[in-house]
C-alpha cells in the first residue's frame, strides 16, 4: 500500500490565482507578478554601451504597471526633435559603409563621393492606401564656392526599389572649396515628419577629411 503525503506551506500575502497570476499581498493579481508593496534590487549591471540595452523600465504612477520605453522617445513631444542621430569619421576619402539611419530613412556619402538614400520599411506605402510607387520631392541647399545654392528634386520610389541606395544628391562632395555643407528638407507623404538631413566634408589637411552626416526627424504639428 501506498502513502502520499501531502506537504503545504503557507506564505503570509501569496496568492496563486487560477489563471497563473501571481499575488503577493493581494487577492486579486491583474498581471503575471502583481506586488501589493515595495520591490527592491541588491545588484545590477552597468550596460551602458551595450547598445542591446535600448529600453528604459517605467511605471504608471495611477496603476502601478511596469512596462517600458525606448529611450530614443525619452523627453519627446511635439514641440521638440522626435529624434536624432549623427554619424561623424575622419577619412581621405568617403566610407558608404558609414550609414545614418534615422526614422524610416537611411543615408550615406558613397564611395563616388555622392549623397543616396533609401527606405527602411514599405510603411510610407501602407499609409497612402498601399500605393506601389511614389516621387520624393525634397529641398536642397548647398553650400558651393563661398555660397549657399538652392535646388530642387524628385526620387521615384517603389515597393522594388524603396531599400536599395538612390541618388540624393548628384553634386560631387569634392565641388569646390575643401569644406562643403549640403543640407536637404524631406517629408515624406502622409508620415507626419519633416526630416532634415546635413552632411558635410571638411578639410584638416590635403589628404584627410572629416564627414558628417546629421538627421533631425521633427513632429509636423497639425493645428
Amino acid at each position: 500500500m501506498k502513502i502520499i503525503f501531502f506537504l503545504v506551506i503557507g506564505l503570509n500575502g501569496f496568492v496563486l490565482a487560477q489563471d497563473q497570476k501571481v499575488g503577493i499581498d493581494t487577492n486579486t493579481p491583474t498581471r503575471k507578478l502583481d506586488i501589493n508593496g515595495d520591490v527592491r534590487i541588491s545588484s545590477t549591471n552597468d550596460v551602458t554601451n551595450n547598445a542591446s540595452y535600448d529600453r528604459i523600465v517605467t511605471g504608471n504612477n495611477a496603476t502601478g504597471n511596469i512596462d517600458y520605453i525606448n529611450i530614443s522617445a525619452i523627453a519627446q513631444s511635439e514641440t521638440n526633435n522626435v529624434e536624432v542621430k549623427r554619424v561623424v569619421y575622419n577619412s581621405s576619402l568617403p566610407d558608404e559603409t558609414k550609414e545614418c539611419s534615422c526614422g524610416d530613412i537611411t543615408f550615406r556619402i558613397n564611395n563616388l563621393d555622392t549623397a543616396e538614400i533609401k527606405f527602411n520599411s514599405l510603411t510610407t506605402f501602407v499609409t497612402n492606401g498601399n500605393i506601389t510607387s511614389f516621387n520624393l520631392g525634397y529641398g536642397i541647399k548647398r553650400w558651393i564656392n563661398n555660397t549657399y545654392g538652392f535646388v530642387n528634386r524628385t526620387i521615384a520610389f517603389t515597393d522594388s526599389n524603396y531599400s536599395t541606395y538612390q541618388s540624393l544628391d548628384p553634386t560631387v562632395f569634392t565641388t569646390g572649396p575643401n569644406y562643403t555643407v549640403r543640407i536637404y528638407t524631406i517629408v515624406p507623404p502622409k508620415q507626419n515628419n519633416l526630416y532634415r538631413l546635413t552632411l558635410s566634408r571638411i578639410s584638416n589637411t590635403s589628404t584627410n577629411f572629416t564627414y558628417g552626416l546629421i538627421c533631425e526627424k521633427f513632429y509636423i504639428q497639425t493645428l
